[in-house]
Parts: C-alpha cells; sequence; structure tokens
C-alpha cells in the first residue's frame, strides 16, 4: 500500500465548527517536451467526506481574434523543424559567421526581390514570390507579392503598419525579449506580405482556419536549401474575391500588427538562443507562451489611437484572442497539455495555457510590473530551454511552479479567500472579473472556466488522463465537526503507483 501512497497528499485534518474546504489538484509535472507529450492514467479516491463532483457543463469560446487550429498547428511544426535544424552541427557556427562588419545597406522602395515560401501547411516544397518594396522605415522594409490579387492593400495601409512596427512592436519586443539578427545586413527586418501564405488554407471558409503569417528559423541559416538568408517573416493578403477562402482587407488589417508582434519574438528567440548562443532552439510551449505574451504586451503599451478603428482598444486588438485560448485551457484541463508534445496538433486552448503560465512568471519573478522585462528578457537571452530555462531564471522547482500556478488558476480572486502567499494568485490580471465579464456579456457560458468536482459527503472515485503541465482539480468541503480526509492518487483502477517519470504532484490549498 505504501508504493500506491507516492503521489498521496497526508490525511486532511477534522473540521472544526466552521467547517473546511481544499482546492486539491493531481497534476503531471514532467517538464520534458516529447514528441507523443508526457501523459499518465489515473484515479484519485477520497473518502469520508467526498461526493460524486459534479463539473459544470464546458463554456463556450468567446469569439474575437485567436490563431485558428490550422495556424497553430503549422507553428507547431514550424517550431519542432528549427529545434531539429539548430541541433544540426555546424549550422548555427555557418549563420554567425555570415554576419557583415560593414554599415547595413537597408532596400529602397521599388526593390524586386524573389523569396523561398512554404508551399503547403507541412512546408515540404517552396515556391518562389517575386515581390516589391512598398515601405522601407528605420526597422522593417515591406514587400507586397506582385501577384497579390486585387482589392488588397492600399500604399496607405502599408504606410500605417509600417510606422506602428518602428514606433511601438519594434521597441516592445526588443525590450522584452532582445534583439535580432541582421545577417543580410540590411539593417531591417523583411516582412512579405504574399498570397502564398493564403494559400497554406486554401479552403478556410469550410475549414474555418486560416494562417496569418510566420516565421521560419530556416531563413537564419544560411547553409540551408530554400534559406531566404536573412531575418523574414510572411503575412497573408486580402483576397475578398476568392471563394473558397475571402480574406477581407478589414480582416487583414486586423491581424497585420498582432502577426508581426508575435512572429517578431520567434525571429528573436532562433536568434537569441540558436545563433548567439548556439543552443537548441527554444521549446514550443515555452517559445509561443512568450509570443503570446509578446501580444499581451502590444494590447497593454500601444495608445489606443495607433489600433485599428474597429476595435474598442489597443487590448481588444491584441488580447481578445489569448482570452478566448485561456478560457478554452482552463475549461478542459483534463484533456489538455501546457508542455504540449512534439506532435501537437497546435490546439488553441495549449497556446492560452502557455501564455497564463508565462503571465504568472513574470507577475512573481520580474521586478517590472506588469511588463515582465527582466525576466522575459532571461528566458529568452540563454542557451538553455523549456523547464531547465525557468528554473535557472526562477531559481524554483519547475514541478512546485506547476503546483502553485495550477492552485492560482482557481484561486484566484476567489470570493472569500486570503491568499497565504501572493503566488496562488495573478497580480497583473484579475481574470475572475474578466471571465465574469464575458460572461455577462453572452461571450461564454459560465463566469469562470476551470470548475473543479466539489465534494461533501460519501466517497469519490474519479478517473482520467494527467497531460503535461495540467491536471485535474477537487474542492474539498468538509461539513462541521467532520472527520479528517484521506485522498489518494494512484495509477489507472488504484492498483499501482503513477510512473514517476511523469512526476506526478499533488497542490493542497486550504480556502476557508
Amino acid at each position: 500500500m505504501r508504493r500506491r501512497r507516492l503521489a498521496s497528499a497526508p490525511p486532511l485534518p477534522a473540521a472544526g465548527s466552521g467547517g473546511a474546504e481544499y482546492i486539491y489538484a493531481a497534476l503531471a509535472t514532467d517538464g520534458t517536451e516529447t514528441q507523443e507529450g508526457v501523459t499518465a492514467d489515473y484515479q484519485i479516491e477520497g473518502s469520508s467526506p467526498a461526493a460524486a463532483g459534479v463539473a459544470a457543463a464546458s463554456g463556450r469560446k468567446v469569439s474575437g481574434p485567436s490563431r485558428p487550429g490550422a495556424a497553430a498547428a503549422f507553428h507547431a511544426l514550424l517550431r519542432a523543424r528549427e529545434r531539429m535544424l539548430s541541433r544540426q552541427p555546424g549550422v548555427a557556427e555557418f549563420a554567425r559567421g555570415a554576419a557583415a562588419t560593414v554599415a547595413p545597406t537597408p532596400p529602397s522602395v521599388g526593390d524586386k526581390r524573389t523569396f523561398d515560401v512554404c508551399e503547403t501547411a507541412s512546408c515540404d516544397n517552396f515556391v518562389q514570390s517575386t515581390a516589391t518594396a512598398k515601405v522601407v522605415g528605420q526597422r522593417v522594409a515591406i514587400y507586397l507579392d506582385d501577384d497579390a490579387p486585387s482589392g488588397g492593400y492600399d500604399q496607405a495601409d502599408l504606410d500605417k503598419v509600417g510606422a506602428l512596427f518602428d514606433s511601438q512592436l519594434y521597441p516592445i519586443d526588443n525590450t522584452a525579449f532582445g534583439a535580432e539578427s541582421d545577417l543580410d545586413n540590411n539593417g531591417v527586418v523583411v516582412v512579405l506580405l504574399t498570397p502564398r501564405v493564403n494559400a497554406l488554407t486554401p479552403n478556410c471558409n469550410a475549414t474555418g482556419s486560416v494562417i496569418l503569417g510566420y516565421f521560419f528559423g530556416l531563413d537564419l541559416l544560411p547553409s540551408e536549401d530554400h534559406s531566404n538568408d536573412g531575418e523574414v517573416f510572411y503575412g497573408l493578403v486580402p483576397d475578398p474575391g476568392n471563394s473558397a477562402c475571402d480574406i477581407s482587407k478589414a480582416f487583414a488589417n486586423a491581424f497585420l500588427p498582432p502577426t508581426f508582434i508575435h512572429e517578431f519574438q520567434h525571429m528573436i528567440s532562433f536568434n537569441q538562443h540558436v545563433l548567439v548562443r548556439q543552443g537548441s532552439a527554444e521549446d514550443t510551449w515555452l517559445n509561443e507562451g512568450l509570443s503570446h505574451f509578446a501580444e499581451e504586451l502590444g494590447g497593454r503599451l500601444i495608445p489606443d489611437a495607433e489600433c485599428q478603428p474597429a476595435f474598442t482598444s489597443c487590448e481588444n486588438q491584441f488580447l481578445q484572442g489569448d482570452v478566448s485560448n485561456s478560457f478554452g485551457y482552463l475549461d478542459s484541463l483534463d484533456t489538455k497539455f501546457m508542455i504540449e508534445p512534439g506532435s501537437s496538433t497546435g490546439d488553441l486552448s495549449e497556446r492560452g495555457g502557455n501564455w497564463l503560465f508565462v503571465r504568472w512568471l513574470a507577475d512573481h519573478f520580474a521586478a517590472t510590473q506588469p511588463d515582465g522585462t527582466e525576466l522575459t528578457r532571461a528566458l529568452v537571452q540563454t542557451n538553455r530551454t523549456g523547464s531547465a530555462n525557468v528554473e535557472a531564471v526562477t531559481g524554483e522547482n519547475f514541478s512546485t511552479l506547476l503546483g502553485q500556478w495550477q492552485l492560482a488558476n482557481y484561486l484566484d480572486n476567489l470570493p472569500g479567500f486570503t491568499a497565504t502567499s501572493d503566488r496562488l494568485q495573478y497580480t497583473s490580471i484579475d481574470f475572475r472579473a474578466l471571465y465574469q465579464g464575458l460572461f455577462d456579456a453572452g461571450g461564454v457560458d459560465k463566469p469562470y472556466p476551470l470548475t473543479p468536482d466539489v465534494v461533501s459527503s460519501g466517497s469519490y472515485t474519479n478517473s482520467g488522463t494527467l497531460h503535461g503541465g495540467s491536471g485535474h482539480h477537487v474542492s474539498i468541503v468538509q461539513q462541521p465537526s467532520s472527520g479528517e480526509v484521506a485522498f489518494l492518487l494512484t495509477g489507472a483502477g488504484g492498483a499501482a503507483a503513477l510512473p514517476t517519470s511523469v512526476k506526478p504532484r499533488i497542490a493542497l490549498a486550504r480556502i476557508r
């Protein structure tokens, strides 16, 4: 029996005359990013008191900007390819040697250039795109594909987003994460807006999914075939006449700035991890968490006058997708990874978990609030990756951090609860009030997405699968003057302990 209790908590003491309540979370805390993901079948047994918990119905996702599944899956594929490429002997050294030592020479408006672009969402083949430089600013050069369909961006659209990149997006990312490389010695980041990006999701009307844009570290490895030998990221173009995937000009303009600030973090990360420090590209979960954090910074720091008039604020333009994704994650913790596998299909709710964890880390391990600059720069400017990176920057055990974070995901601003540690809260965003507002407006089906099983009498059993970084929450309510409560976490069927490889942990906090 002792072996079965490897992940059990000590019995909860008998309740006093006022009763008691606890939040209990069973978690898989191994931070290793594997191809198939860290999982383990589990069973939780509770006794005296415990009643069959009833989880509230799932809430509806918030409407508004988000990265649809096809886009997230494509990004996961690119991040996995980057890690593979970065681990090839000699590629990073070659890229470092390609850096010029003379004054940068930017392109000129009107210059033409041919790029290699992913032909399909599997990026197994490439197709060429010939484009013309339409904007050349201090930090960005925007090229528009010569074959872009009619009804697309006009010069005013491109001038506006170019000015926004120079004045807002570039300094926000540069301050939060560090410097990009300049392998092509042109002093600017190149953006290619091309229908080749639209073609990555050719039936977006039917699927409801569209790839908005991307960065691929291949472009920073000049020794590789199809590398564009410099700092390039890619975006779609309006195509309102396409019956299979009609992209309006308003939609494209709305998504360009969030796409730019998101993808630029990936570009900076690849430079800092791979080219500067000769390490591996960052794990997908942390890389994506930081890029979604970049979107949050855009929503926080850009003046509302700079954003699209269709939105009431920059927060709405940059953050609606992250809020929606985070609601989806907390609403389905039992079935979602936070440490998603290399084979991830790009579940948007997992991206929401990535963002929440980075947001929580910034709340508690950065002196500059709420922007978290010290933390984000330390996580990017290193050759460490994943959970080892987080442990080195925070000085804390990763399993401990995950337990505290998962408790905070329920306890954040919980009415009647006074936290004994600020780690059991988010300090920058009142998520309980945020989700309540969405519920009041009819955007979601319940006021808070994380609804643990509630147990108060009898016996309790629950079984399922733990996923890396995530788990199952139970609210244990002790009636006045009731006896002690024993809860046991085991493997499937209760006959054996969970495998130690998943680092099973129990996080527990008393609510009252």
